[in-house]
């Protein structure tokens, strides 16, 4: 059975307890960030680490514990799991206090799970996901929708929403009308033969890093803002994310990207080679 890393003790799943006045489980108060291990390895920690505390400070929680000890603290979840390779995610919540939000005298609780996660199929890899756009735009005030917190109701209504059309992913789009995001990672264009990241998007380590390999590929890498029309007239569209690797998206809201092959297209592919080399030859 699945050990949590539960507050310094780890625990059965099915033992593991969390208060009902936990302010995480009351009000979303709370952040996450997740981190993929391959070889033992937690790849690219600092900097998930990294987002992970911004997220905290921009909601005003301190994480009790530093950098060296998360990392300390993921990798005996993985060995405890007997996980060399798989998906962890660490919580942080407020805390347990009283019914109502006042956030004070509260104790943070750091939560950490190694359990495998993969959000599409594996035979959709070559092929290309179906997608459509969220109906709900999102606000870049609101810290829900630019951090990881424990508020992702947006995501899941988003998820709903794709589901219903008939599709396993959703884009984000403010209320200008620009694409900000994918529920489940890092959106990319390829216009002109240069990859081309959408503006306005909150931070992702996996992003980053596919991008910093395009780069190193010798790739054109730039960031613009993006309307659904210019990704409908792009060569190519994917997301990369922790979660799902690097993966296209050939048709949204029943449109077809570019030249309408229905197939991921050859930098896609090249780039998800790449990356795979990248993560599973380099240590975090």
């Amino acid at each position: 059975m699945s050990q949590i890393w539960l507050n310094g003790t780890l625990t059965d799943k099915l033992d593991a307890r969390v208060s009902p006045f936990d302010h995480g489980f009351l009000y979303g108060d709370g952040v996450w960030e997740h981190l993929r291990l391959f070889n033992g390895t937690p790849f690219g920690a600092a900097h998930h680490l990294k987002i992970l505390s911004a997220a905290a400070d921009a909601i005003g929680i301190d994480i009790p514990l530093s950098h060296d000890e998360l990392l300390a603290a993921i990798i005996a979840t993985a060995k405890a799991n007997n996980r060399t390779a798989g998906y962890v995610r660490v919580i942080v919540s407020r805390g347990p206090g009283t019914v109502g939000p006042d956030p004070r005298k509260i104790e943070p609780q750091v939560i950490i799970t190694a359990e495998e996660y993969r959000p599409f199929p594996d035979e959709l890899y070559g092929h290309g996901l179906h997608a459509t756009v969220s109906p709900l735009a999102l606000d870049p005030e609101n810290p829900a929708h630019r951090v990881r917190t424990l508020n992702q109701l947006h995501v899941v209504q988003a998820k709903r929403h794709a589901l219903q059309t008939g599709c396993l992913e959703a884009l984000f789009q403010n209320r200008d009308g620009h694409i900000v995001g994918v529920t489940e990672g890092f959106l990319f264009a390829v216009k002109g033969g240069a990859l081309v990241v959408a503006g306005g998007q909150p931070e992702d380590a996996t992003g980053f890093a596919v991008a910093a390999v395009a780069g190193e590929s010798g790739a054109i890498v730039a960031e613009y803002t993006l309307t659904l029309a210019d990704l409908l007239a792009s060569e190519e569209v994917f997301i990369a994310g922790t979660a799902c690797g690097v993966i296209g998206i050939v048709r949204i809201d029943g449109r077809d990207i570019g030249t309408g092959t229905g197939t991921e297209g050859p930098v896609t592919r090249r780039l998800r080679a790449l990356s795979q080399q990248h993560t599973r030859g380099t240590p975090g």
